[in-house]
Parts: structure tokens; C-alpha cells; sequence
């Protein structure tokens, strides 16, 4: 089991360059820790709290790239609330270069992590799917899930934004 650091922003007043900004933090903070062997510290959630909306990367190659995934709301509950992605939503993902592969029903893409500013570029990218894709304008949270005080972490790149992230 890896502990996991959750924080919640209040999505409501919050703007996109705002939690862009801490979600670039939290990968910034996760690529500067050190890696432990079997690489399971290295990854970031962030979805709207409402069930299978969400994009998730990993850290992979030894940190010089990244898997991300976007959900299809394919493993999550059945009946009234199943997420089912519209016609829409397949585009927008489709554009933003997710693909499925064979075997998996989510959505995934690789990103190079080769300079700070493609680390910069995967925090604007997720929250970027987010309100794409699952709408974070209808959203009552924004919710980063990750192996490290993602707090600590905002709070010195990004203290405006963390007045919307619970304590």
C-alpha cells in the first residue's frame, strides 16, 4: 500500500491557471524526490470527485517521460451512476492525442519529461483533460492524489492558489 497525500480544492472560484499551477507544483515536487526502486512514488491523480473523472500519470523511463491515462468511465459503478463518455467527449480526448490501446478501455498518452518546461506542460495538460473532457465548471472539487505532501509543495510554487485546497 503506498500512503497517498489528498488535497481538495473548492472548484468554485478557483481559476484554471490557479490549480494548473498546483498541479505543476505536486510534479515538480514528485520528479525532484528521490525514486524508490520499484518506482511506485511516482505518480499524480487529479480528477473532479465525482466518481471515474480523472486523469492519472505515472512516471516512467526513469522519470524522462510520463503514461497518462483519462478515464472512460468504463470500470466505474454501473447503473444511474455510470460516467458514459458522449460522442463529444471521445473527440475532445482524441484531439488532446489520447488513444485506447488494445486490452485497456481507458484512454492513454505518453509525454516526453526532459525539461522543466514539458513538467510545466504535463500539470497544464491534466487539468486542461479535466475541464475538457469531464467538465470542472460543473465540479464541486478538484482533487489531487499523490505520494508526497502535495500541501508542502504548493504552498511554495503556488500560495495563491492554496487558499481553494482544504486543510
Amino acid at each position: 500500500m503506498i500512503a497517498t497525500s489528498v488535497v481538495d480544492a473548492i472548484a468554485e472560484g478557483a481559476n484554471a491557471h490557479q490549480l494548473q499551477c498546483a498541479t505543476a507544483a505536486v510534479i515538480h515536487a514528485l520528479h525532484d524526490a528521490p525514486a524508490r526502486k520499484d518506482g511506485l512514488n511516482r505518480f499524480i491523480i487529479v480528477s473532479l470527485g465525482q466518481g471515474q473523472r480523472y486523469v492519472q500519470c505515472r512516471f516512467v523511463e526513469r522519470d524522462a517521460g510520463a503514461l497518462c491515462e483519462a478515464s472512460s468511465g468504463a470500470y466505474g459503478p454501473t447503473g444511474v451512476n455510470r460516467m458514459v463518455l458522449t460522442a463529444k467527449q471521445r473527440r475532445v480526448l482524441s484531439k488532446l492525442g489520447f488513444v485506447r490501446k488494445a486490452g485497456s478501455k481507458n484512454y492513454v498518452r505518453e509525454f516526453s519529461m526532459s525539461s522543466r518546461a514539458d513538467i510545466e506542460g504535463l500539470g497544464f495538460f491534466m487539468v486542461q483533460t479535466l475541464m475538457g473532457v469531464y467538465g470542472l465548471g460543473q465540479a464541486e472539487k478538484f482533487i489531487i492524489q499523490s505520494s508526497l505532501d502535495s500541501r508542502a509543495a504548493i504552498s511554495r510554487t503556488c500560495p495563491g492558489a492554496l487558499q481553494f485546497f482544504a486543510d
